[in-house]
């Protein structure tokens, strides 16, 4: 098992991230937080959950963080789902 941490600047806000990855590169525990605005404001704790068992790569985390948004009709406020990804995966 590894942990990454990581750090992004978005256009209106951070992001940090803190990852526990499995020893094939799997997420096992993910906390994200940071100065940033997501309505609904429970879709962090979703992703965080819906992220566990997921490939620790841009593509992967990247689809789960769409049907996400899709799926709640999410808004980001500073920052786009790019910049989510990013954060996530910064760590590396």
């Amino acid at each position: 098992m590894r942990e990454t941490y990581s750090e992004y600047k978005a256009k209106k806000g951070l992001l940090k991230s803190r990852v526990l990855l499995s020893d094939d590169d799997k997420i096992e525990k993910i906390e994200i937080t940071g100065d940033f605005f997501i309505y609904p404001e429970e879709f962090l704790w979703i992703l965080e959950e819906r992220l566990k068992g997921t490939k620790f790569d841009e593509n992967a985390v990247k689809e789960v963080v769409t049907k996400l948004i899709d799926e709640l009709s999410a808004e980001f406020v500073g920052m786009t789902p790019d910049d989510l990804v990013r954060a996530i995966i910064g760590g590396e």
